[in-house]
């Protein structure tokens, strides 16, 4: 067990999300607790407690991870943002997302099972990692939008990527029913389908 003080709140708090994101690599969450995370970095419970208030406290940090991780990916694939056309990299992050999501499933999982405790809002570093996500799709729906406002690419950006992240859920679950390889051929008709038909939509309104 470490010594009392031996490391920062700052640092223990790096060590135990560290510790659950290596853990969801191998197995899934349902098999992890609060004091297994302590047990792994040599601190009691209460040491944890202490930090994150509960438990939950500390899986909302690690899907706070988890996202800034998710942009990282998706903001370092290989699209030139000045040359390529906005719908190929739309495509392009449709397939890199489901690529993430497959290669961290418990850890993708865990984004959308967790939620904050009633009435508490998500951390102001969360909320930031959840719209810094949707401003990678906006940003390529202005191109293609020009004219429309900021709420109908908000809107737009949702619907889209919700698509994309219903495909790529039933795919990790197994429920599309459907081999895995016809996968990314889905994505793009998803996103080729519904940019084109707002396009359609935009064309006649002018």
């Amino acid at each position: 067990m470490a010594r009392r003080k031996e490391h920062t709140h700052e640092e223990i708090n790096e060590m135990a999300i560290v510790a659950v994101m290596e853990y969801l690599q191998a197995a899934s969450l349902d098999g992890l607790s609060l004091r297994k995370v302590a047990s792994q970095i040599g601190y009691a419970p209460s040491t944890l407690i202490n930090i994150y208030g509960s438990y939950q406290q500390l899986l909302l940090r690690v899907s706070e991870r988890v996202l800034v991780n998710l942009y990282q990916h998706l903001a370092d694939l290989d699209v030139d943002c000045s040359q390529d056309e906005p719908i190929n990299i739309i495509e392009a992050m449709a397939h890199g997302y489901c690529q993430f999501a497959f290669e961290h499933k418990a850890g993708f999982k865990l984004v959308f099972e967790i939620s904050a405790p009633d009435n508490v809002s998500l951390s102001s570093s969360h909320q930031h990692a959840i719209d810094s996500l949707f401003g990678l799709i906006s940003q390529q729906l202005k191109h293609v939008f020009g004219k429309a406002s900021e709420q109908q690419i908000t809107l737009m950006s949702r619907v889209l990527w919700g698509g994309i992240h219903g495909l790529t859920c039933l795919a990790i679950d197994g429920k599309l029913f459907t081999t895995e390889t016809e996968l990314p051929a889905m994505l793009s008709s998803h996103v080729q389908g519904y940019i084109l038909g707002m396009t359609k939509n935009k064309d006649a309104a002018c």
